[in-house]
């Protein structure tokens, strides 16, 4: 029991020691609150430098998106000039592969060599003759 009475007091007195010395480092905390202090006067410094950025980033986003507003309501317009266009190009191609294709059957397509790494495609068309040609050619041969 002796024995246990000495360990006891020794476990008391353990924490006792270790009470006193958090005790002592609670009173000096004079230093987490200078360093509170020093934070808080940080932040209020780097708010100021942040509020002129801000507004400056803040005209001049409101300002892009004026802009982008204005390009917004352009598009539309310009999609439709895009699609007026598109279709006058399939047009005249039809009308040129149309063309083409009346060339074809009327007359032949000759093939030649090449000019300047493209080839060259010659059609010639087989005339013919009708009778208002005809009659033309008659006439001004009597008058001349």
């Amino acid at each position: 029991m002796k024995t246990m009475n000495t360990e006891l007091k020794k476990v008391v007195s353990r924490v006792k020691m270790a009470q006193e010395k958090l005790q002592g480092i609670m009173k000096n905390q004079g230093w987490v609150e200078d360093a509170k202090k020093y934070a808080e006067r940080q932040g209020r410094e780097v708010k100021k430098l942040f509020t002129a950025d801000v507004e400056k980033v803040k005209t001049f986003l409101l300002r892009e998106r004026k802009y982008l507003d204005k390009i917004q309501k352009h598009i539309p317009g310009e999609v439709r000039k895009f699609g007026v266009f598109v279709k006058t190009q399939k047009k005249e191609f039809e009308r040129l592969l149309t063309g083409l294709r009346k060339a074809r059957t009327n007359g032949k397509l000759l093939v030649k060599g090449k000019a300047k790494g493209r080839k060259a495609v010659k059609v010639s068309v087989k005339a013919k003759t009708t009778k208002s040609k005809t009659a033309r050619k008659s006439t001004t041969a009597a008058s001349a």
